[in-house]
C-alpha cells in the first residue's frame, strides 16, 4: 500500500508558529487572533485581507515558518520511527504529499531531514488528487475532499484531525496520531 502524508498540519506544526510569530511580530492583534476553524485566514485572523496573510507567510517568513527550526507536531515526531517500521514490515511505502509554493520546498526539505522524516518519495503539488498513492492523511478539507471523489486510483482520504477540520472528521476516516494509520490500514 502507498500511504500519502501531507506535511503541513500533520507533520510540522505551522498554524500555532504562525500564530506565535504573529504575536512576536505584532502584539496589537495577539488578543484578535481566534481559533482556526477553517482554511479561511480572515475568519480567524480578522485584522488582515488574505492577501495580507498570505505576503506575511510566503513572502515576509516564510522561512521561519518552513525552514528548518519550524516546529514539528510531537506526536508525529514520536510516532515516526514505529510507523517507518511497521511499513516496512507489511511492504507498505511512505510517500510525501505537500502542496508546497515554490519558495518553501527547498525549505521544506531542509525541514523533514532535520526532523528524520524520511520517506520513500516526497511530491511537492497542489493536485494531490494526481499522485499514486492508496491513502492520503490530510489535514485540509478541500484537498481531501478532492482526492476523494478524483483520485487517480480510487484513493482513501484519511482526516488527521485539527480544528479547521472538524466537519471533514464526521464524513472521512479521522485519525488523532499517525500510528493509528497501523490500525487503519491492514495488512
Amino acid at each position: 500500500m502507498r500511504i500519502g502524508i501531507d506535511c503541513d498540519g500533520v507533520l510540522r506544526d505551522f498554524i500555532p508558529d504562525l500564530i506565535n510569530k504573529i504575536k512576536e511580530t505584532h502584539p496589537e492583534h495577539a488578543d484578535k487572533i481566534g481559533v482556526p476553524t477553517s482554511w479561511g485566514w480572515e475568519e480567524w485572523l480578522p485584522f488582515w485581507t488574505d492577501e495580507e496573510t498570505e505576503k506575511y507567510v510566503f513572502e515576509d517568513h516564510f522561512e521561519e515558518l518552513f525552514g528548518p527550526e519550524a516546529s514539528v507536531i510531537e506526536t508525529s515526531l514520536q510516532d515516526w520511527s514505529v510507523l517507518k517500521e511497521w511499513a516496512k514490515e507489511q511492504g507498505h511505502e511512505l510517500i510525501l504529499v505537500s502542496a508546497q509554493r515554490k519558495n518553501c520546498v527547498e525549505l521544506t526539505k531542509a525541514w523533514l531531514q532535520r526532523w528524520g522524516f524520511v520517506f520513500d518519495e516526497m511530491h511537492f503539488t497542489h493536485l494531490k488528487h494526481l499522485v499514486n498513492v492508496d491513502v492520503l492523511v490530510d489535514d485540509s478539507p478541500a484537498k481531501l475532499g478532492r482526492f476523494k471523489k478524483q483520485s487517480i486510483n480510487k484513493g482513501v482520504p484519511i482526516v488527521y484531525c485539527q480544528t479547521w477540520n472538524t466537519k471533514s472528521q464526521k464524513s472521512k476516516i479521522s485519525i488523532d496520531r499517525l500510528s493509528d494509520l497501523m490500525y487503519i490500514c491492514h495488512g
